[in-house]
């Protein structure tokens, strides 16, 4: 079913014209009809509604639908253009609650800070098209560019730095204990240095070994969310 996110506050049984750049998208590219069904998420609520003339769309009522009960933070060294973009649109997909780009020792992608405005709008973009897709009733939070010390900020009940010379510890054993909130923090194509994993570590992080492949940086983001979410659904088991 197709779905909307608007900043207009819904109410059952009454109209709501939808935003232009969004009533262009349902009734001209997608090409919905009269009294057809679509999904509308409207302050952090989730509604029937029943398309009409457009701009506007009739609210039937108000579903309940069932979300993710962790919160993930991923905070992500900068890589390149289309890999990152790549990755934010994977990782929305597979549940995270909220990016964190960062710069690291081995990243070769810097960001000017007089595009910094424009590449964040962009980024959140790709995170609500990926929202609308995946059927999620709640929007994904993309923060403007981090340093390393301020990751710190981003803590959450558990901590964890992917660290691929982690000889001990793996995400595995990790994840079997109980948490509500998760914080997983990668590295980018030159991974990320020993001292910069030191210091993340003073800050309450877990280094943690994905196995025994080097993976890519969009692909250990994918593969951690994937390892989150199947360790959710064993505990509720």
């Amino acid at each position: 079913m197709i779905q909307v996110f608007t900043d207009s506050i819904a109410q059952v049984d009454q109209e709501l014209d939808l935003e232009e750049k969004e009533a262009h998208h349902v009734f001209d590219v997608l090409r919905v009809k009269e009294n057809e069904e679509i999904r509308i998420i409207s302050n952090g609520k989730t509604y029937l509604a029943k398309a009409k003339r457009k701009p506007t769309v009739l609210i039937v009522e108000e579903i309940v639908c069932k979300s993710n009960n962790i919160e993930i933070t991923l905070c992500a060294s900068l890589i390149k253009q289309e890999k990152f973009e790549w990755m934010i649109q994977k990782c929305v997909e597979l549940g995270v609650t909220r990016i964190v780009p960062f710069e690291s020792k081995f990243s070769v992608v810097h960001i000017d800070a007089k595009k910094e405005a424009k590449k964040l709008e962009r980024w959140n973009s790709i995170a609500l098209a990926a929202c609308k897709q995946s059927n999620r009733t709640t929007l994904v939070e993309i923060t403007p560019v981090q340093t390393l010390s301020n990751l710190k900020n981003y803590r959450s009940e558990l901590n964890v730095v992917a660290y691929e010379k982690e000889e001990t510890k793996h995400l595995a054993h990790t994840l079997q204990q109980p948490f509500q909130s998760i914080t997983v923090c990668i590295g980018c194509e030159g991974g990320l240095d020993r001292k910069e994993v030191d210091q993340l570590e003073e800050m309450g992080f877990v280094s943690c070994s994905l196995g025994n492949n080097i993976l890519r940086a969009e692909t250990a983001a994918c593969y951690l969310l994937s390892c989150i979410e199947y360790q959710s659904h064993i505990k509720e088991a």
